[in-house]
């Protein structure tokens, strides 16, 4: 443990030390030739563990001529060198281009090293294979844990311990017997869940542990198990499409920076979970609560972002999107007598598009508004509890109108799914937010809640307080996730992102 921590340290310092031009294959190659086949073979062989293909690496075909006494064949040396190289690059930066993925996934592809930096990388890794994959590959947590899941997944489809589940002919209710019982308790225990027997009674650390999983299946835990139901088919997805299910989600991880900062917060969402780490003090502070993410239709972008500033009782701004798929429609069904009490009721607002002139809602055409007219005014809401975005943003750099905020829909948090907002992230938890965010300023809880308009009361202006230190954000839609628990747990795909992977050849 000791020397990987050098190489990593290592790793940060030949970043370091060269500029990004990039070098020219032939100086990869000629770096990647220092090391023997048999030590390339081997390495390339055991990428399934980071959920790589090994055949991609090394061929059948490349096998038979190794066995056949490869080991003198040039030929093959320098194809293996040719796929090592791929390799590398495919651990450190994705097998998929993130910039191919669509709208949904905001990243730019990373770069990979120049050849005089993995030289250095090289030397560090003893001049081994392994060791240096093994110094590109990504060191975050969420990477790390999922590794470790595909790990113990690949061990039960290898040995047989994964076997489909027996059927469950009547329902089955808590405190209820059943012969089907022990098998799903058995995968519940694969899973990582708390449960103690394995025998036919549904006790209550089984049914915790079903409850749990309707949580991950989006519906209102109800402790049964229905004949061939949600529950039931979750429980008995093979262990070869669970294992796939983590492969795809430690290739969108490779798309992140390979180390994250002493300070940051991931946001899962898939799982609608938000996760803050800050490893600055003397102990591990973390913090942890629901969120509200981007439903399939508007979906929230898998990316990377800082937040530099946070607004006490925002205006909140109607999206183009929102504008015209929302907002219009909505007026357009009201009579015209109800215009004016649309928006005075909600605390709306029309604008021009420069927010120099305020225009009077009645005066507009609502029934025939020319398609582009979301270009020239503004729908605003002024700053209230009930506001769209509730009391506290969460303001980021990007140019996608994303940010994390408060919301007017706070009962939501309770619901399993949570796949209901227009893109951004509502937060359960925003005022421990924003608390932590501004320590060390004269911004302490008691003055933010002071600020922060009450339940009826409706504000003009808003408050804006920059950070001390901006905070790095990490976005990610994994439908796999080991938790701190030990338990691992999977969601569906709203987002369709597995699919496209799969056809770009992430596997």
């Amino acid at each position: 443990m000791k020397t990987f921590r050098i190489i990593v340290v290592v790793v940060a310092l030949a970043l370091s030390s060269f500029g990004n031009a990039q070098s020219k294959p032939a100086e990869y190659l000629e770096v990647i030739d220092a090391l023997g086949l048999d030590d390339l073979r081997t390495t390339m062989l055991g990428v399934v563990s980071h959920g790589l293909n090994p055949k991609s690496y090394w061929s059948d075909n490349m096998e038979q001529l190794y066995q056949q006494g490869g080991s003198a064949n040039p030929l093959l040396k320098t194809q293996a060198n040719e796929n090592y190289l791929r390799l590398l690059k495919d651990i450190s930066l994705g097998v998929v281009n993130p910039e191919s993925m669509g709208v949904d996934v905001k990243l730019k592809r990373k770069i990979f090293l120049t050849a005089p930096q993995l030289k250095v990388l090289l030397l560090a890794s003893g001049n081994q294979a392994t060791p240096l994959l093994e110094s590109l590959a990504p060191q975050i947590a969420p990477y790390i844990a999922l590794k470790e899941s595909l790990r113990k997944l690949t061990d039960y489809c290898n040995q047989g311990q994964w076997e489909p589940l027996p059927a469950v002919k009547k329902e089955i209710k808590p405190g209820g017997a059943n012969a089907a019982l022990p098998a799903m308790k058995n995968r519940l225990r694969q899973l990582g869940y708390n449960v103690p027997s394995v025998d036919e009674i549904f006790d209550e650390a089984t049914v915790a542990a079903v409850n749990d999983v309707q949580w991950m299946l989006k519906i209102k835990p109800d402790g049964k198990i229905s004949p061939n139901g949600k529950t039931w088919k979750y429980l008995n997805v093979s262990c070869q499409d669970r294992a796939r299910q983590v492969r795809l989600d430690l290739e969108k991880l490779r798309w992140f920076p390979q180390n994250f900062e002493d300070r940051y917060i991931f946001i899962n969402l898939a799982m609608a979970y938000f996760s803050l780490v800050d490893k600055t003090g003397s102990s591990l502070y973390t913090m942890s609560f629901r969120t509200i993410n981007g439903r399939a239709a508007r979906k929230s972008p898998t990316m990377k972002d800082k937040i530099v500033y946070i607004v006490i009782n925002p205006f909140w701004v109607v999206p183009p999107t929102i504008f015209r798929e929302d907002k219009v429609e909505e007026i357009r069904n009201l009579p015209p007598w109800e215009v004016a009490n649309y928006f005075q009721t909600r605390n709306y607002e029309v604008w021009n598009h420069s927010f120099t002139q305020r225009i009077d809602p009645t005066t507009i055409d609502w029934q025939n508004l020319d398609p582009n007219m979301d270009e020239q005014i503004y729908i605003r809401q002024k700053p209230n509890y009930m506001n769209a975005l509730g009391v506290l943003k969460f303001m980021m750099t990007n140019s996608y109108a994303i940010y994390l905020h408060d919301t007017n829909q706070r009962e939501l948090f309770a619901e399993p799914q949570r796949l209901l907002s227009s893109g951004c992230v509502r937060m359960e938890r925003p005022l421990d937010l924003a608390e932590y965010l501004l320590q060390g300023t004269p911004w302490t809880r008691e003055m933010i809640e002071r600020y922060m308009a009450k339940p009826g009361e409706v504000l003009e202006t808003e408050t804006r307080v920059a950070l001390k230190q901006s905070m790095p954000v990490y976005m990610a839609f994994l439908t796999s996730q080991l938790s701190s628990d030990g338990v691992l747990r999977f969601v569906d795909d709203t987002y369709n992102q597995g699919r496209r992977l799969l056809r770009q050849g992430a596997w």
